[in-house]
């Protein structure tokens, strides 16, 4: 099987690259070891989640892919019981809230991907207070007003700062000079943000993870917020259905497989062989690979017109043969780093390790306002500290799709240092069945941790579950002097690592045929956004790379005739297609 890609591992960003070669007119082979799609960001069921963790802790007989999984996902404990209704959880591997203005969104629309999928707004963001209470968090300038947590001070030193993040602020004198100060600083030094009102904008509107994170980034991220906030709702951020970054990337693959993008899944690599590249005066090939579980790489040359590249699979019949091969590290092996070429970043502090925590409970998370900590009223001529009240559904608030930070040092036993988010998502955003939902929580590591995934999240679940409400009217009282006792019925620790490259060339080295690209971010809403960013400096590259190809193996002058690509989602000439056999 002949094609002019091969592309291993579906995750977001390689379907994304996958969807926008087959809508160029490039023939893709999109192959990933795992039975289902998404690769590390997929959306997994109960019982799919349990052998995930599994497969992960077990040490005989694995493959390449499977030794590389090991390093990436560590210290891994879990509590998985039997379910029922196992299917009808849709369970993120890599949770990310939406910019409703952005990349990802831009690409959704503009490559018909929108079709596939569905989407629902963030309800609330909150900052966690004590057991059992939250502060809202506001998130856009109308909420400022209608807050009843500001004194009127502070809603107007919050108002200019919003002003000044949503503007173009490069090279103005509030930030000339500050670029790299801690964000934190800036705020209280700049604009006379009180300690707590300068944790809610570091932490739930810049989505800092420590309190030393520089300061222009996080402007830059505000901004792009705000600008998101009103296009769909109220919300800037909304998140996918079925578990968010998996199911988006089902939808990228399946524009792929309606322009001719062949899937290949459940198949794990026997073995990767790399001839030197084709040219029209002496082409070059690759002889069979050898016959082993291991992958092996051949450098031969011959008189054959065949394609440079060969990938056999296990148990499939028929060796696939393509001019270039992207993949993830997880599937390439140590001997083939010389010929790898790894595509460089250009977003600073784009992935650190994480550690993560997953839990499914049957009882919905309420969002009380904690009003312990509010400024007294002032007298009736001051005019200011003023703190109404908060009435209704502000007081107590069921979510089913909503975001929980807590800031560094908010909770007894947690880390003084990095902030944890916590996404919830139940039934509303068709990740769970009636009443269920899934919390995912997760924390930037600065340092190599000393503690396991477990000691360092517990913390966190027990404070989140803190916030789970009561069945009933009594049991609701009960609990305003004393949080519920809950239990999750299912949970799962690790930590996450990096994408690691260490066998990979530098962009510029290496053979010029195998290419890895760049890792996403780890900070929950840029990972999408910055998925297409790489999936498209990808694209840009390798059509460069088949272009020249194509031209050699036809014997055309560089200059001759040729396709032209003008963008990296042509316009969609067809909208009635419709892909029958996917």
């Amino acid at each position: 099987m002949d094609v002019d890609v091969i592309i291993l591992g579906t995750d977001l960003r390689n379907s994304i690259l996958a969807a926008a070669l087959s809508k160029a007119g490039f023939t893709v082979a999109h192959i990933d070891n795992n039975a289902y799609y998404g690769g590390d960001d997929a959306s997994l069921s109960i019982d799919e989640l349990r052998q995930w963790t599994s497969e992960r802790r077990q040490t005989a007989h694995i493959s390449t892919y499977l030794l590389a999984q090991h390093a990436r996902f560590t210290s891994i404990s879990s509590s998985i019981s039997s379910q029922s209704q196992s299917r009808q959880f849709s369970i993120s591997l890599s949770p990310t809230i939406i910019p409703s203005a952005g990349p990802l969104v831009d690409s959704l629309i503009a490559s018909g991907a929108s079709r596939y999928g569905g989407f629902k707004l963030l309800e609330r963001v909150a900052l966690y207070s004590k057991p059992g209470f939250v502060k809202t968090v506001p998130g856009a300038k109308e909420d400022v007003f209608k807050s009843t947590e500001l004194s009127l001070l502070d809603k107007r030193r919050l108002m200019r700062f919003l002003m000044f993040s949503i503007s173009e602020f490069e090279g103005k004198g509030e930030v000339a000079g500050k670029e790299e100060m801690p964000f934190l600083t800036f705020l209280r030094d700049t604009f006379s943000l009180n300690q707590a009102l300068a944790n809610a904008v570091a932490y739930a509107l810049a989505f800092c993870s420590t309190g030393s994170d520089p300061t222009l980034p996080a402007l830059q991220r505000i901004r792009r917020y705000l600008r998101s906030a009103g296009r769909y709702g109220a919300s800037p951020f909304f998140v996918g259905h079925y578990g968010g970054a998996g199911e988006i990337a089902q939808g990228f693959c399946r524009i792929s497989a309606v322009h001719g993008g062949i899937y290949i899944l459940a198949k794990a690599i026997a073995s990767i062989a790399v001839s030197p590249p084709p040219s029209h005066s002496q082409p070059s090939a690759v002889h069979p690979p050898p016959s082993t579980s291991d992958q092996k790489v051949a450098a031969t040359a011959s008189t054959s017109s065949r394609r440079p590249i060969t990938v056999a699979l296990q148990g499939f019949p028929e060796e696939l043969t393509c001019d270039v091969l992207i993949s993830t590290n997880d599937y390439l092996d140590a001997n083939l780093g010389s010929q790898n070429t790894r595509i460089a970043n250009d977003t600073a502090n784009a992935s650190r390790s994480l550690a993560r925590c997953i839990a499914v409970i049957d009882r919905p998370v309420v969002f009380r306002n904690d009003n312990s900590a509010a400024p007294a009223a002032p007298s009736a001529n001051s005019g200011e500290g003023l703190v109404e009240e908060p009435q209704g559904d502000d007081v107590y608030s069921q979510v089913d799709t909503a975001l929980l930070i807590f800031p560094p040092g908010s909770v007894e036993g947690g880390s003084t240092t990095s902030a944890v988010n916590v996404l919830i998502s139940g039934e509303q955003s068709l990740a769970t069945p009636k009443d269920h939902w899934v919390l995912h929580l997760s924390m930037a590591l600065i340092t190599e941790p000393l503690q396991s995934a477990e000691e360092i999240m517990r913390p966190y679940l027990n404070a989140t579950l803190s916030l789970a409400s009561p069945r009933s009217e009594p049991e609701r009282e009960a609990t305003i002097s004393e949080p519920l006792s809950v239990q999750p019925l299912h949970t799962v620790f690790y930590i996450e690592h990096p994408e690691p490259s260490p066998s990979s060339s530098p962009e510029g080295t290496g053979s010029h045929l195998v290419y890895s690209p760049p890792p996403n971010s780890t900070m929950m809403p840029e990972l999408a956004d910055s998925a297409v960013a790489n999936a498209e400096k990808m694209f840009w590259k390798i059509t460069k790379v088949l272009q020249e190809i194509k031209q050699k193996r036809r014997g055309v002058e560089e200059g001759g005739a040729e396709t032209v690509i003008e963008s990296f989602w042509p316009p969609i000439s067809d909208t009635s297609v419709v892909d029958q056999d996917w």
